[in-house]
């Protein structure tokens, strides 16, 4: 059974997280970068978080934080809830904190964010390595203010794996208790082939780019962004996805297939899920294309699909020229920095079978 969890990341991901798990019970730790602590002045004066929408209810936390030592000490999961640009960041302070009891959780994962951390955690020289876990995508689909926060969608399926993958067993039950849409898979990088980000926002990105920079917000972002080409082209890189599954033994489906399962959508059509899924229609725009839509889902996601297809042998062009017609757009070379390869996960020089036996 869990009983304490300490939640890394204070947006929109981390207060849902702890907002749903404090009002199941668990003793919940809050924790915020000191330099993010607009993000919890206010709650941490209360330690209560108004949950509207698929939760209900006023949460009360255990601790809200900027001190990670104490957000962790004792808690028996750490959630990271965060985008993947920090994850680098967070293994490296979690390094001389984290126990080897402990079960450190990616939510989401973002496409190999746990083996970013354990390629961190060896290199800083943890003796007795965690228990890892990656969720496919975020548990919810949300917003949140200072504090009170809006679930629109509680995820009612999404898949997950340990690292190594036979923990599962030891960790599946009491996880899959809080969070009943977790579905197993055999391996994080399985799991994390289901993040959808990097073949939804890229599409819609680059070709709203104009409507980003003179709409920023009033533009909805599935909603206004997805037209027959942006899902056309949606659909393209998610075939690529579903190939580089299919290579490592896994069992893809479309994405709008997974989207009417976990609660997003009602169509498994390519445009009617993205600009019509009711999960989907709350969403703004950002009004800058220096945003993860491009650095984190193009930049690492995206430039992962390459360097993994270069491995395996299935052909990535569609992944290829978005990341290339973004670089550039931003002027950022997302494939010269190589911000999430099989090289920075730690896997490089691995035969496919190999690549399988180190998970």
């Amino acid at each position: 059974m869990i009983h304490s969890v300490a939640v890394i990341g204070a947006g929109n991901g981390g207060k849902a997280t702890a907002a749903d798990l404090a009002l199941q019970g668990v003793q919940v730790r809050l924790f915020e970068f000191p330099e993010y602590r607009s993000n919890i002045d206010e709650l941490a004066q209360t330690r209560r978080l108004t949950c509207t929408g698929a939760l209900e209810g006023e949460a009360e936390l255990a601790l809200v934080t900027t001190d990670l030592a104490a957000a962790v000490l004792g808690a028996d999961v750490l959630m990271v809830c965060t985008q993947a640009l920090a994850h680098d960041r967070i293994a490296r302070e979690l390094a001389p904190l984290v126990r080897p009891e402990q079960l450190v959780v990616l939510n989401p994962g973002s496409t190999g964010g746990s083996l970013i951390v354990a390629r961190v955690f060896r290199e800083l020289g943890v003796q007795q390595m965690p228990v890892l876990a990656e969720f496919s995508t975020l548990t919810y689909g949300c917003r949140a203010q200072a504090t009170s926060v809006n679930v629109g969608v509680k995820v009612a399926y999404l898949t997950w794996a340990t690292l190594p993958a036979s923990a599962i067993d030891h960790w599946g039950p009491p996880l899959e208790a809080l969070f009943p849409g977790l579905v197993r898979v055999q391996n994080v990088l399985e799991a994390g082939l289901n993040n959808a980000n990097p073949i939804i926002h890229p599409p819609v990105a680059l070709l709203n780019a104009a409507r980003f920079e003179k709409q920023g917000a009033q533009m909805f972002f599935y909603k206004d962004g997805v037209s027959p080409a942006v899902a056309d082209l949606i659909r393209l890189l998610d075939e690529e996805r579903m190939a580089l599954q299919t290579a490592l033994g896994g069992s893809p489906q479309p994405d709008p297939v997974t989207c009417v399962v976990q609660g997003y959508a009602a169509s498994e059509d390519y445009l009617a899920c993205y600009s019509e899924g009711p999960g989907f229609m709350g969403f703004r725009s950002p009004d800058t294309l220096d945003h993860r839509y491009w650095h984190e889902d193009m930049g690492m996601g995206l430039v992962f699909y390459c360097s993994l297809g270069e491995l395996l042998g299935v052909p990535t062009p569609i992944s290829r020229a978005i990341v290339a017609m973004g670089s550039i757009v931003t002027g950022v070379d997302y494939l010269a920095e190589g911000a999430k390869t099989l090289a920075t996960l730690g896997l490089d020089g691995l035969s496919p079978s190999e690549l399988l036996a180190a998970l």
